[in-house]
């Protein structure tokens, strides 16, 4: 009797195919029960609620020990989707002091994946922030009626002054960008944005605690699970201490009300920032609450441009603290010693004008420092630039480098998101 081939090499197919069937399902069933979160998230949703504790945020102290930021209570209002039941539309907006409109819009807001890529129907979701303390107190009469919602406890910013907005900052919801960037923050956190909240944000934030509560098959909180045993209690930010003196800080604000300008104070032993007044300025309490996006809106869209830090962004002259520098350098190419005298007539006069006060003349260096003379190192560096057997090119040149060794023209490093830098020409400009 004849072997049939044929029938041989069906039999290894069908062994293939069905093989091939059980790969498919086994790698299936790893990918749902392991490396897919879905119904593991769904199954936890179903009776537990992880719940976040926000920790106090740290406060901020002036030089002289006064309290400038501190922190007062807040509440969001909050829901997980898939629990959300029936409830009356009118009566929610009517808790939430909201118009039926708004509601809609902060509902599609909260399910828009481009503006939560975070969201998900089994995990808490913030419908609402920082609801006033009479908003918080009608909401809670009524919860009962909101299957599904629930309140979150948390702090934002409170300020003892009404100055230093542009050194202090403001706390903002974080981004998808933020997100991406530091895997502690979850929709709906709080950052530093500006001043020091936004330096200082890691040691400010402190560190999240979470509570997990059992719930029955409808939803309802039963308690703790486990009698709380694996709950992580929140860890409060750390308070910081500025250089700043907050009362010299107010008064340089009043100084330069209905101006537009800056003002730094400086301790020169240790190189202390005490006031950085920018002006036009905003009271930072402009930027807490509900109000916060509609006034950070105004702000920008100020023609004075509030927002601008003059004390760190603006560029301007350097003055008369410019000139103990350029005296170094004329000493140091030899254009001057200490008996060096230029004529100064209330100014330097040679096709440029620059105007001074009245004083002896000629005069040294010395005295020249000491009574701040403009013609007396209008002269030097007239005289540097013009040194014979020289350009004039390869002097400012010079001339450029020896500002940028002394640090001209660079950021300094002050502990603020905002500085920039200076600018010193060099001969081609």
């Amino acid at each position: 009797m004849r072997k049939d081939y044929n029938l041989e090499k069906r039999k290894y197919v069908i062994g293939g195919f069905i093989a091939l069937i059980v790969v498919i399902y086994i790698i299936r069933l790893f990918n749902l029960q392991v490396t897919n979160d879905k119904y593991k998230e769904s199954a936890d949703s179903n009776a537990f609620l992880r719940r976040v504790i926000y920790p106090s945020r740290g406060l901020v102290y002036d030089r002289n020990g006064k309290l400038v930021v501190f922190n007062k209570p807040a509440y969001d209002v909050m829901l997980i989707p898939k629990d959300v039941g029936d409830f009356d539309t009118l009566a929610l907006c009517s808790a939430l002091n909201l118009t039926v409109e708004q509601l809609k819009e902060k509902w599609q807001d909260m399910k828009n994946p481009r503006k939560n890529p975070g969201y998900s129907a089994y995990t808490p979701q913030k419908l609402i922030s920082q609801l006033s303390i009479e908003d918080y107190g009608k909401f809670s009469e009524k919860l009962n009626l909101f299957p599904g919602f629930f309140v979150q406890k948390r702090t934002v910013r409170n300020y003892a002054y009404p100055a230093g907005a542009n050194i202090l900052g403001n706390i903002r919801e974080v981004s998808a960008g933020d997100i991406d960037r530091d895997r502690y923050y979850r929709r709906g956190d709080y950052t530093g944005d500006l001043g020091i909240e936004k330096s200082y944000e890691n040691a400010l934030r402190g560190q999240k605690g979470v509570e997990i509560l059992m719930k029955d098959a409808y939803g309802r909180i039963k308690g703790k699970y486990e009698n709380g045993i694996y709950d992580v209690s929140p860890v409060s930010g750390h308070n910081l201490t500025l250089s700043v003196d907050f009362e010299l800080q107010q008064y340089g604000e009043q100084l330069m009300q209905g101006k537009i300008g800056a003002i730094v104070a400086i301790e020169p032993k240790t190189g202390e920032i005490l006031c950085l007044v920018t002006s036009p300025n905003y009271d930072p309490s402009f930027l807490v609450g509900k109000e916060r996006g509609k006034n950070y809106a105004s702000l920008v869209r100020d023609p004075y441009k509030p927002l601008y830090d003059r004390g760190l962004q603006g560029a301007y002259p350097p003055g008369s603290t410019f000139k103990p520098t350029q005296g170094l350098i004329l000493l140091q190419e030899g254009i001057v010693n200490l008996q060096t005298q230029y004529p100064c007539y209330h100014g330097y006069v040679n096709g440029l004008r620059v105007g001074c006060h009245g004083h002896a003349s000629p005069i040294a260096l010395k005295p020249a420092l000491q009574t701040s003379c403009n013609a007396y190192f209008c002269w030097g560096l007239k005289n540097m630039i013009d040194k014979r057997g020289t350009t004039s090119t390869a002097q400012l040149t010079k001339w450029k480098d020896y500002m940028v060794e002394m640090g001209y023209g660079y950021r300094l490093g002050v502990d603020l998101p905002s500085e920039s830098r200076g600018f010193i020409p060099n001969a081609d400009f």
